[in-house]
């Protein structure tokens, strides 16, 4: 009998270099699988009466047994975004896909990550979003202070603290209505300075981390300079993350939490996560217990 042939498992990504991109590719070649990099930007799609192929710049079509989705890439324009995620729903009708289109953009949109977390009853800042500047200016009064976030963003980018003392608070409300269209406004919640990134992969928290922010800032992300240190992985943090993450149908996240005064809070959840931060403070590489999850999905799990 001829030797059995190697399992094909997309890798969605936009950086080849990014270093969850290249650990996806490594944790696939331990396991003696070919991983296939793709980038969603350069796949186009044929659609007839009789037939549906999505194929690469070079007219190929993709042939996967599965696709892992490290990242969708960014981009300011409707279109190409909601072609991309039409892609991975297609793949999703004949391969299993990590995450799923549906769990990302669940992760991706802060306010309805938000309403999934309050009917799985988990605790949250209060949040108010609106495009009426009176009610923005009732919040921040009720609140005293706020962080106004872009509701589709990512790395700790735009994010703003507004408090009721500012002088020119009323304007400023003005401004980021003009220039966003709607305002997603969460409670401040005083904290030591850093949240607490869990990654869950399955049924599973691997591990924890605080990331902590520069002196002068109010956000943690290590892409904005925090710093990621080893946290120790409570009973509390693991249950509380994996709640997170079924939350939002995940079988993976990145599920950020803060500490405040009265408890842990959900600060959000990240469907695309990096492992660099848990592998740099905690010596963990969360990609191969991915790349074995999704290889169990495939009925491959001895590979």
């Amino acid at each position: 009998m001829g030797a059995k042939k190697a399992l094909k498992l997309g890798v969605a990504l936009t950086d080849p270099e990014d270093w969850t991109a290249r650990a996806f590719v490594k944790s696939i070649e331990k396991r003696g699988a070919q991983p296939v990099p793709i980038n969603l930007s350069t796949l186009s799609a044929s659609i007839s009466s009789a037939d549906f192929s999505v194929f690469n710049a070079d007219f190929k079509g993709l042939k996967l047994d599965a696709l892992l989705v490290r990242d969708v890439g960014i981009s300011f324009s409707l279109e190409p975004i909601s072609f991309k995620y039409d892609l991975l729903r297609q793949f999703e009708h004949s391969i299993p896909v990590m995450n799923s289109p549906t769990a990302i953009q669940n992760a991706a949109n802060k306010f309805f990550s938000f309403y999934l977390f309050k009917r799985a009853h988990l605790p949250i800042p209060r949040t108010v979003i609106t495009s009426e500047s009176d009610v923005a200016l009732k919040a921040i009064k009720e609140f005293d202070c706020v962080l106004a976030k872009p509701i589709f963003g990512s790395q700790g980018k735009g994010i703003i603290k507004l408090e009721l003392s500012q002088p020119d608070l009323e304007q400023k409300l003005r401004e980021l209505l003009n220039e966003r269209g709607v305002l997603y406004l969460q409670e401040f919640v005083p904290n030591p300075g850093r949240d607490i990134r869990v990654f869950v992969v399955g049924e599973e928290a691997l591990g924890a981390i605080f990331r902590v922010a520069l002196s002068d800032s109010i956000v943690s992300n290590l892409s904005q300079g925090g710093t990621p240190v080893k946290c120790e992985l409570t009973g509390e943090l693991e249950e509380l993350a994996i709640r997170v993450t079924k939350a939002i149908g995940a079988d993976f996240a990145g599920v950020d939490l803060l500490e405040g005064e009265e408890g842990l809070v959900v600060l959000e959840v990240n469907g695309t996560p990096s492992g660099k931060g848990i592998n740099q403070a905690c010596g963990i590489d969360v990609t191969e217990r991915i790349v074995d999850l999704l290889l169990e999905r495939v009925g491959a799990g001895g590979i």
